[in-house]
């Protein structure tokens, strides 16, 4: 009994999931359901009993499988309902956490965004202070060699001795000026405006920088010079002070060389030459008018309206030692003797004598003195003089052309016929040199001597013209532009007035080595 119900529960599940017509040769599911019945009753008649506990199979009509159909559907959407609201639930929390999250990115986001802008801004600040920096300082620079190119000559000469080149003309130093000039000139006006090749540029500016580092590390390291003479007279450095201005200023070059694009233009990129021909002209006819009209701004320690006596110790109790080198050549040689030493061989060529102040504890003090032709300090005769004194400078005698000594003769009587004094100071000639001078001009006047350094720094030419008045720097000239004199008249107001027309500006120099 128990197998039959199995297959018809079996069959019924195959007509359920096939869910196709039955074949022609099957019988209908009804006439199956009869059939059943009529088996059930045979074997009762046959004697077999159902208990009571026994199951009967329980057959299916179409209408109870229909009806467990649409319960098994409520069931399933009853428990879809359930699982997507509870999806939805999930989705929510889920999505409310996405947005959090997306919203502390973005949060991140926007700050790492205004770090990197605050970042670049201040590079881009930091990128132009240093261009600006660099600028005036190479402008500056090439100002204050226009501004005395016959001072940044000496010092070419000075680094030249120590190098073993004992003989350079001077229109070869004068010549380096003027392309050094030209060159930092350049450079600072393209460093200033931002031209078109600002990579270019920079890395040129950096490249100079190179080379002027290397020269200073050579002078802190050997002393050739006290002096890099950088910004000339304007502003004085140690050697030492050189060389970390000059590392600065090399890595402030290497960051505007990597970081270029950063510096903003001042005018058109195809403007450039607008600003800097001009400029450059300029500075170029400037250091044509220094040279041969002495310097419009001077530094220098005897500048018009300089009381000397107030600037040069003389007396009062002071024991002002000097330091007296006199320097030799011959061939690549160089020979230094003190003024106590003898005279050398006359294989031995004289260059140049120079006089160091030994008290350092001299406060305010200029470094001046002159000899007459025996040998006696006459600085004191000079300074303390009333009225009017000329004084002819002469740093290098045997360069200097005799063509000028007519003028000097001249000079010379009038001085005499009013009662001024006139002295003649060069410096320290041989006898030979003198000798030479006086066949040349026929002058009767004395020649005193003193340190040639000390003449360069009265007047910036070889040879110049000092009037003095009771002591005081009253007016310079360069043999270029001596002043025309009425020798039959004294020097009178209107005179002097018309002389003074033109005046210069004295500025003093900014000292950092005696810090």
């Amino acid at each position: 009994m128990a197998n039959f119900e199995n297959k018809v529960k079996d069959n019924l599940k195959i007509d359920k999931t096939s869910g196709e017509e039955p074949d022609s040769g099957q019988k209908p599911q009804s006439e199956t359901i009869e059939l059943s019945h009529e088996m059930c009753e045979e074997r009762k008649e046959k004697g077999s009993e159902v208990t009571a506990n026994e199951d009967v199979p329980d057959v299916k009509t179409d209408k109870d499988i229909a009806g467990n159909s649409v319960a098994d559907e409520t069931d399933a959407t009853d428990k879809s309902d359930k699982s997507g609201s509870s999806n939805e639930k999930l989705s929510a929390d889920e999505m409310g956490t996405e947005t959090s999250a997306e919203e502390e990115e973005d949060s991140d986001n926007s700050d790492k965004k205004k770090t990197k802008k605050w970042i670049v801004v201040s590079m881009r600040i930091l990128v132009n202070v240093f261009r600006f920096i660099i600028a005036f300082t190479l402008l500056f620079s090439a100002f204050v060699k226009a501004n005395d190119p016959v001072g940044f000559s000496i010092k070419l000469k000075d680094y030249a001795l120590a190098l073993g080149m004992t003989f350079v003309p001077q229109f070869l130093m004068i010549l380096a000026c003027f392309v050094l000039v030209a060159i930092e000139t350049i450079l600072g006006i393209y460093m200033f405006v931002g031209v078109k090749r600002r990579k270019r540029i920079s890395g040129t500016t950096m490249i100079f920088f190179v080379v002027m580092t290397i020269v200073t590390v050579w002078i802190y390291k050997d002393n050739p010079v006290s002096d890099c003479g950088c910004f000339g007279d304007a502003v004085k450095l140690t050697n030492g002070q050189s060389l970390a201005k000059n590392i600065v200023l090399l890595l402030m070059s290497l960051v505007t060389t990597i970081k270029s694009k950063m510096m903003f233009r001042l005018v058109h990129k195809n403007w450039n030459w607008i600003v800097t021909i001009p400029v450059v002209v300029a500075m170029m006819a400037y250091v044509t008018y220094s040279r041969y009209m002495l310097p419009s701004v001077d530094f220098l320690p005897f500048a018009e309206g300089t009381d000397l006596r107030k600037i040069v110790a003389l007396g009062d109790g002071l024991d002002l030692r000097y330091k007296v080198t006199i320097v030799y050549k011959r061939g690549n040689e160089i020979l230094e003797l003190s003024d106590e030493d003898d005279d050398p061989d006359p294989s031995w060529k004289y260059v140049e004598t120079r006089s160091e102040l030994l008290n350092d504890n001299v406060a305010g003090t200029t470094e001046f003195f002159v000899n007459d032709s025996d040998g006696d300090d006459i600085t004191e005769d000079i300074l303390n003089r009333e009225g009017y004194s000329f004084l002819i400078t002469m740093p290098d005698m045997e360069t200097a052309s005799d063509a000028i000594g007519g003028k000097f003769s001249d000079m010379y009587d009038y001085a005499r016929k009013f009662g001024y004094g006139f002295y003649f100071i060069a410096g320290t000639p041989d006898e030979a040199t003198k000798e030479s001078w006086y066949g040349n001009t026929d002058t009767e006047y004395e020649i005193c001597e003193s340190d040639e350094r000390i003449l360069w720094q009265m007047v910036r030419d070889n040879p110049g013209l000092i009037l003095l008045e009771d002591g005081v720097v009253v007016k310079k000239w360069s043999q270029f532009n001596l002043p025309f004199f009425d020798y039959t008249q004294p020097l009178d107001k209107d005179r002097m007035q018309e002389l003074l027309k033109v005046k210069r500006c004295a500025v003093k120099p900014l000292d950092f080595t005696n810090n």
